[in-house]
């Protein structure tokens, strides 16, 4: 586990802590004995094997899967004790970025940023929508792709839409699942400082 410095790390309360985490499938022991304390403005990279269990560890903290022992603080929440209800609550203040990027092969990029939005903040505006995207866009320098579709992007392109879409929801924490897998080395870097980039912009 890799720490990354920043311009300013708030110590005063940890936005996840986790301790003693164990989790097993059948006789594998994925996570054992998993200690971990992440604050605001901090980035931490978890490194590891495929299989090693960090997808694992990324779904815990999300309650998606629940551990075998240990407890999980997310924002203040105790995830195991929390309901669905209270579940999807806390995971709209918590931002995803998938590894294959999951975008919707059937909507432009507009409508891939449009559709989070709408379905979770119904009473904007179509011009406060238009703005949000063309924002956030502009964020990750893709601004130019609004009206394309993700056929048409690089890998590194719909990598920097997937992390948009999080984006436009304004998480709090950000989570990444191998955000450079089967990118070129220069891509891999732009995507790292991408990372950077967001988490002093948006503060998560």
């Amino acid at each position: 586990m890799e720490r990354e410095k920043v311009a300013f790390i708030d110590k005063t309360k940890a936005v996840i802590d986790i301790k003693n985490l164990e989790k097993s499938f059948g006789d594998y022991d994925v996570l054992r004995g998993v200690d971990l304390e992440l604050y605001q403005g901090e980035n931490v990279v978890v490194l590891g094997r495929s299989g090693t269990g960090k997808s694992v560890l990324i779904k815990i903290i999300s309650g998606l899967l629940k551990p075998d022992s240990g407890t999980v603080n997310v924002l203040g929440e105790d995830v195991n004790s929390l309901n669905l209800k209270e579940l999807e609550k806390l995971r709209l203040r918590i931002g995803f970025s998938f590894q294959n990027s999951a975008l919707y092969d059937s909507m432009t990029v507009r409508g891939n940023l449009e559709f989070p939005l709408v379905r979770n903040q119904r009473n904007l505006t179509k011009a406060e929508v238009d703005y949000q995207v063309e924002s956030v866009l502009d964020s990750v320098g893709l601004l130019q792709t609004i009206n394309q579709m993700p056929s048409e992007l690089s890998g590194g392109q719909r990598k920097r839409i997937g992390i948009a879409r999080t984006l436009i929801l304004k998480p709090e924490i950000m989570m990444y699942d191998e955000p450079t897998a089967g990118l070129d080395p220069i891509t891999c870097l732009e995507i790292n400082h991408l990372i950077n980039d967001v988490q002093q912009q948006y503060k998560t």
